[in-house]
């Protein structure tokens, strides 16, 4: 249970640097990218569809004895204009947001090289330009073979499980813990990446302490389920994967070869 009461510490701890004047600047700039994004995605799109309904709906007039029912006509239309921009404002908040903070994701390397280099006060290893893309490339794609296969076989265990009695209600907390375990590595992964500690060695040092690492992950996955929160968990959630990553999982040394 010290590791779950772990994972809520350094959450809380994360909410007060990121308010921190060091760490404001790579907080704030994302943020803001993300609300602006978020919010030309959600104008252009309710626009549209709003204008597309008053379009359509210009020449609806009743005559004749059913014409006193006009006002509620033109009543039922602003009605239906005002519930699109609501339900456009959820799907917005729940799903197309997440897709915002991944073309952030650039700036949360700096956020979480800034919170790595303030908390242990070692300066990041060199490593030239072509160097540093080559490795992340291949990061990249060693880290995407670890999800998705696993990703397939979880799906099928998950049907499996939902299609049997009584059994079932565990298949919705099974892929929510699946995919707690994956948001958790992708935060944690910014601190090891950084380090340029190797995969295999991050998901090692992972496995040592599952139940921080689930509880951490489930936590932040949780909160990304909340409309409009998601588009402020993502800095939050680095900062402390990146205290958890350099206080209770990095190797005595960080000395590793690249990728």
């Amino acid at each position: 249970m010290s590791q779950v009461a772990d994972a809520i510490s350094y959450l809380k701890r994360s909410i007060t640097l990121a308010k921190s004047r060091e760490l404001r600047t790579y907080v704030i700039i994302p943020l803001i990218f993300n609300i602006l994004v978020f919010g030309g995605l959600y104008w252009l799109s309710g626009s549209w569809i709003a204008g597309w309904i008053a379009a359509a709906t210009a020449d609806w007039a009743l005559t004749g004895s059913l014409s006193f029912l006009n006002g509620a006509l033109h009543f039922l239309v602003d009605a239906a204009i005002l519930l699109v921009w609501v339900l456009l404002l959820a799907l917005f908040a729940s799903v197309f947001s997440i897709g915002v903070q991944l073309i952030a994701a650039p700036f949360m390397g700096f956020l979480a090289e800034k919170v790595d280099i303030q908390t242990t006060g070692h300066p990041m290893p060199d490593e030239s330009i072509p160097a540093m893309i080559l490795r992340t490339f291949k990061r990249e794609l060693r880290k995407t073979w670890y999800w998705l296969w696993r990703a397939v076989l979880i799906l099928f265990v998950v049907l499996v499980v939902y299609f049997i009695p009584v059994v079932n209600v565990f298949a919705s907390a099974i892929w929510f813990l699946w995919s707690g375990w994956l948001l958790a590595m992708q935060y944690i992964d910014f601190g090891a990446d950084n380090r340029q500690v190797p995969f295999e060695v991050m998901l090692e040092r992972l496995k040592s302490k599952r139940w921080l690492v689930l509880t951490f992950g489930a936590v932040v996955m949780g909160l990304t389920m909340l409309p409009l929160v998601n588009l402020f968990i993502m800095p939050v959630a680095v900062i402390a994967g990146t205290l958890i990553w350099v206080e209770e999982l990095a190797p005595q040394t960080t000395d590793q070869a690249p990728l």
